[in-house]
């Protein structure tokens, strides 16, 4: 790699233009192209969509393909889809072109179980072209996954692990809120979610990532989905929701082995949510009790998630990876 990491922008949603923003300022990061398909956004100068006081003199271009061999990137953020059906063509042509791949795919965060093939498909390519290709973010990447089995690093043992996200949603972006179902009547949210349409990604992928870390096997898996209806009236920047109508979700992943959970995952993310944390509970040797108080706020650790990861990439054997298989997360300074 350069001395600058030379960075491809790789999507210009919310999270997309947060990363570039970020890459931006990183002496260490050189943003050299831009890449998204949305008509309102094709051919504009990539200061100009990010809101900045000049311009860069970078285009933004539909073609993924030109721009990755113009100018030839050290590693592409990559920030379009939640689902690895979505994303291969486009991961693929990354690949091709010699890129690292750091994304923001929840379903990529631990894809080994959702779609094998595709797993096998993208690790050989990442081999073949030396480079490598993960997933990260804060939830899946780090506060239900990473942060826990990193927390049972100082365990001589460990019979149970819990973790509980509660989300004030209000703040997020817009397109969250709307994919957690604020504002929805019961009726219309439990539809969308049994069509797959709405709701959290990445939970189920959390859970095996700790089961696999802590080597156990779950004989059954029970996850659901209900939704939190509001108990009084909300307005957001983005959403109108009131009482009855649905605030958001409460989203839980449970492993057991013997009948027992040995994995309790608790999402709980809606508009208006008081107490707002991050808790860890282990029951282990020693038994660890951790709480981060007004939790950790998502979409700025998605990105720094991403600008992290891809500056801990130098060094490492190429393919498919895991955040688990990377050395330990740490700012890039």
């Amino acid at each position: 790699m350069s001395e600058k990491l030379k960075v491809v922008q790789f999507g210009l949603g919310p999270i997309g233009m947060a990363s570039a923003r970020l890459a931006l300022q990183k002496p260490g990061m050189e943003v050299v192209g831009a890449i998204d398909i949305a008509e309102h956004l094709v051919g504009r100068d990539l200061g100009e969509v990010l809101g900045l006081s000049e311009s860069l003199g970078i285009e933004v271009s539909p073609d993924a393909s030109a721009v990755l061999e113009h100018t030839r990137p050290d590693v592409v953020l990559h920030t379009t889809s939640s689902f690895l059906s979505r994303v291969e063509d486009q991961l693929m042509t990354c690949i091709r072109a010699g890129a690292n791949v750091v994304s923001s795919t929840e379903e990529l965060f631990y894809p080994y179980y959702r779609d094998p093939e595709f797993c096998d498909r993208i690790d050989k390519a990442a081999k073949e072209h030396g480079v490598i290709v993960v997933g990260t973010g804060v939830n899946p990447g780090f506060s239900m996954d990473v942060l826990p089995l990193t927390l049972t690093g100082i365990c001589a043992d460990v019979k149970k692990v819990r973790a509980l996200r509660v989300v004030d949603a209000s703040h997020r972006r817009g397109p969250l809120q709307r994919k957690i179902g604020a504002g929805l009547e019961k009726a219309e949210f439990e539809k969308l979610v049994s069509e797959n349409k709405l709701g959290h990604i990445g939970l189920l992928e959390s859970l095996l990532a700790i089961a696999d870390g802590l080597n156990w096997h779950p004989e059954t898996i029970d996850e659901k989905v209900e939704p939190v209806l509001a108990q009084k009236a909300i307005k957001t920047q983005f959403v109108e929701v009131q009482p009855g109508q649905v605030a958001g979700i409460r989203h839980t992943c449970v492993a057991s082995i013997n009948d027992t959970p040995v994995i309790e995952l608790e999402l709980q993310m809606y508009v208006g949510a008081g107490d707002p944390n991050d808790s860890v509970f282990i029951d282990g040797d020693p038994p660890i009790n951790m709480r981060i108080d007004g939790g950790i706020f998502g979409d700025t650790a998605t990105v720094a998630a991403l600008i992290n990861t891809a500056g801990r990439l130098q060094g490492q054997a190429p393919g498919l990876k895991t955040m688990l298989d990377l050395p330990v997360p740490r700012a890039f300074l």
